[in-house]
């Protein structure tokens, strides 16, 4: 019988300087992963200047889904 493991994401959404700062990854790093679509961030909607979020959930759900690991909600 597999182990249930909970994983608890305690900011849904942080700021991409806050992102960038816990990771020590550069902005323009970042911002060029984002391009990609490599770095979930948050739909802005009609605001094209607003400020950029990173998905912290679905960046989670990403890198779970790399693993051998199932996905139960």
């Amino acid at each position: 019988m597999r182990p249930n493991i909970t994983i608890v994401i305690p900011d849904p959404y942080i700021p991409l300087d806050e992102y960038c700062r816990r990771t020590g990854m550069s902005k323009s790093t970042a911002e060029n992963l984002i391009s990609y679509g490599k770095l979930p961030i948050k739909p802005k909607g009609a605001q094209k200047r607003g400020l950029v979020e990173v998905n912290m959930a679905a960046l989670t759900v990403m890198v779970l889904s790399e693993c051998d690991v199932s996905l139960n909600a």
